[in-house]
């Protein structure tokens, strides 16, 4: 969850390791309680937090009605709670920094590494990632 380089993937029952960017689209709108193990051993068993739900989710869904990504229409039922400042980097469960985003986009978000962004006018605007394709080229 930290993006820490060199840190073991995530497990989950009956499943392969989990990449690092899946467990943190997951950690956008559900319930999930840490277990630190050393040598096979529990030493700690976190809560669970971060969960859109009851009044805050309803409120979502009134006011977003559908996937925020321009263009989408997705309707909310088929729709995740996302942070724009995701909670590992400070954000919180405030509605202004919520936005409803279908699985697609949800997961363009997380695994595609693109970004969003709230204007002042509370628009959203997507933000393709860089990619850089070849070596930088040295001195001739």
């Amino acid at each position: 969850m930290l993006g820490l380089l060199g840190a073991p993937g995530a497990e989950s029952e009956f499943a392969l390791p989990i990449s690092s960017k899946t467990v943190e689209r997951w950690a956008c709108d559900c319930s999930m309680t840490r277990v630190l193990m050393k040598d096979s051993v529990v030493i700690d068993v976190g809560r669970a937090e971060r969960v859109i739900k009851g009044p805050k989710r309803r409120a979502l869904i009134a006011r977003d009605k559908h996937c925020q990504w321009p263009g989408c229409e997705r309707p909310a039922s088929w729709c995740d709670g996302h942070h724009i400042v995701h909670w590992i980097n400070g954000g919180g469960l405030e509605l202004e920094n919520l936005v409803l985003l279908c699985q697609r986009h949800h997961w363009l978000v997380h695994e595609g590494e693109w970004q969003i962004v709230k204007t002042g006018a509370d628009e959203i605007v997507p933000v393709a990632p860089t990619r850089l394709f070849g070596m930088p080229r040295g001195p001739d």
